[in-house]
């Protein structure tokens, strides 16, 4: 296994690499994966790999040996760096010992399977990254068709979203879209929305989740926009049998979701 050594910051890789969190085309996306735990899960679900940055200290471990000779499989592209450079590529306070590019071409609502009961998440507006990644981790969990991303959400391939993921974020559609694009998708589908709310008065044990339907999360502070508000189906809320004000947008998705789930499990 061969690789090239790359040990300064103004290197021509080094600068591409770390302008990926703020360039991406959204056509064709690209951006960083740190650890071997989510690298080989982007290999294993069929992305793309481009260029791999390795530190030092990671090559010498047999775990480190092992990942690199499965990459070279798929790319010619490893680099060793010292520790220092790839902790300025990595985004975790812990490094992981190594950053590869990941792209890959995303799906269009146009080619998207469903199953015949469409599950689907969308996301209007939410903005922390650890709770978008939570969502898509939960998603893919519940066996979802995907998960369609509004605009005026966080960035979904920020490293923390992708860490928040757990991986998930290479098993499950992901799709970009605007809200003209999804309501006219989903009125030609069948397909029901909806909208998770605290200000709904049917609980989510009460209605009926077995249709085809688009579970809606908004943000965390002023829920979903008054445009899909107005195209719902149904508002839905979870009970508060406490005296919290609100639950997590992301305990909401994994609550709303899992009832989804044991509706549609049941004999």
């Amino acid at each position: 296994m061969q690789t090239k050594k790359i040990t300064s910051v103004s290197n021509p890789k080094i600068r591409q690499a770390l302008d990926l969190r703020e360039k991406r085309n959204k056509h064709h996306l690209e951006f960083l994966t740190e650890g071997p735990h989510l690298i080989e899960m982007a290999v294993a679900s069929g992305c793309v790999i481009g260029d791999v940055f390795a530190s030092s200290s990671f090559l010498v471990k047999n775990e480190g040996q092992k990942l690199l000779r499965d990459l070279s499989k798929t790319t010619e592209d490893i680099f060793e760096v010292p520790d220092h450079l790839l902790n300025k590529l990595g985004d975790t306070k812990t490094p992981q010992g190594i950053i590869a590019v990941v792209s890959y071409q995303p799906l269009s609502l146009e080619n998207l399977p469903l199953q015949n009961k469409s599950l689907l998440v969308v996301i209007d507006g939410v903005q922390d990254p650890g709770n978008l990644g939570t969502i898509i981790r939960t998603s893919d969990a519940s066996a979802a068709d995907a998960v369609l991303i509004l605009p005026g959400t966080c960035d979904t391939f920020m490293p923390k979203v992708i860490r928040s993921t757990a991986g998930s974020i290479f098993n499950i559609p992901v799709i970009h879209t605007t809200l003209d694009e999804l309501l006219g998708w989903v009125h030609q589908k069948n397909i029901k929305l909806f909208v998770a709310s605290v200000e709904a008065e049917r609980s989510v044990y009460e209605t009926d989740l077995k249709v085809p339907l688009a579970l809606i999360f908004g943000n965390e502070a002023h829920g979903v926009s008054k445009q899909l508000r107005e195209s719902a189906d149904m508002f839905l809320k979870i009970p508060i049998l406490g005296k919290a004000e609100s639950l997590n947008v992301s305990v909401s998705a994994a609550i709303c979701l899992y009832e989804a789930v044991r509706q549609r499990n049941l004999n």
